[in-house]
């Protein structure tokens, strides 16, 4: 009999919990690390220069947003492929990386599996996989120059986007607020399994990688990014003057960074309207 009724309560945990809840029953330091997931996932956005993009990943689908450039140039454009922290969604980017668009540059936002409107669970496997498969969509379409791929990660975001490098050709890579490894973080009120090395990835990445991180900021020591820099064979390192969100409060800095940065890789950057 009570076999009968574990059975049964099994069965209705199943057809109730929803998408999440049993990754969270099993992990739950995951669901700790991984916040973002936690988060209502907000209604579709619409509108010229937003294309929606589902990509099937392990019985899973992955969205990515893709926002073609908006200046007047013809021909294939360069892509940054953009991976957000790790309590945002890419609708919380949708605007805010317009200075790309606006510079001859189009731009990817790729959503972690379980996040928003996404399927699956995240993990460092399946943010992987999702990255990949994006990536693999995007450069068939004919607007995007695929020899000319940049890796932008802020924050969790350089883990994510460090895990692409290792799988696929990007330009160059752009590091913001990111740390070294999970490993050498503090747990943050559970310990989840995966380990994200992103300073082993960039030891072994052979392009340029431009690496910005905040004098001031609580959460990642700038010494992370530090390291991280130092570890990658053709580095750029960084200390801009504030916390841990440094995009919002620097991107004029970041633009006269990034320009010559950008222009060494072989990435010409148009002129800001």
């Amino acid at each position: 009999m009570k076999i009968v009724i574990g059975l049964v309560v099994a069965g209705l945990l199943l057809a109730f919990a929803g998408r999440h809840f049993l990754h969270r029953l099993l992990h739950p330091g995951d669901q700790t690390f991984y916040s973002g997931m936690l988060r209502k996932a907000p209604p579709q956005p619409h509108g010229p220069g937003i294309e929606v993009l589902s990509v099937a990943v392990a019985g899973a689908t992955s969205e990515s947003l893709f926002l073609p450039a908006t200046d007047s140039a013809a021909g294939p454009k360069p892509l940054v492929i953009f991976a957000h922290g790790n309590s945002a969604l890419i609708d919380d980017w949708l605007v805010h990386l317009d200075s790309f668009r606006q510079r001859g540059i189009g731009v990817l936002l790729v959503e972690y599996p379980g996040y928003g409107r996404s399927t699956g669970a995240p993990s460092e496997a399946s943010i992987r996989a999702a990255f990949d498969s994006a990536y693999d969509h995007v450069i068939a379409d004919s607007r995007v120059d695929a020899s000319r791929i940049i890796g932008f990660g802020q924050s969790f975001g350089g883990a994510a986007i460090s895990l692409l490098a290792q799988d696929r050709p990007l330009r160059a890579l752009i590091l913001m607020s990111t740390f070294t490894s999970l490993d050498v973080l503090p747990p943050g009120g559970g310990a989840i399994r995966d380990h994200y090395n992103s300073v082993s990835i960039v030891s072994r990445y052979s392009g340029p990688v431009l690496v910005i991180h905040g004098r001031k900021d609580p959460r990642i020591r700038w010494q992370q990014g530090q390291q991280l820099a130092a570890a990658a064979p053709h580095s750029t390192f960084l200390l801009y003057d504030c916390a841990h969100d440094c995009w919002h409060s620097e991107v004029q800095q970041f633009w006269h960074d990034a320009t010559p940065f950008l222009a060494h890789a072989g990435i010409t950057v148009a002129a800001a309207p």
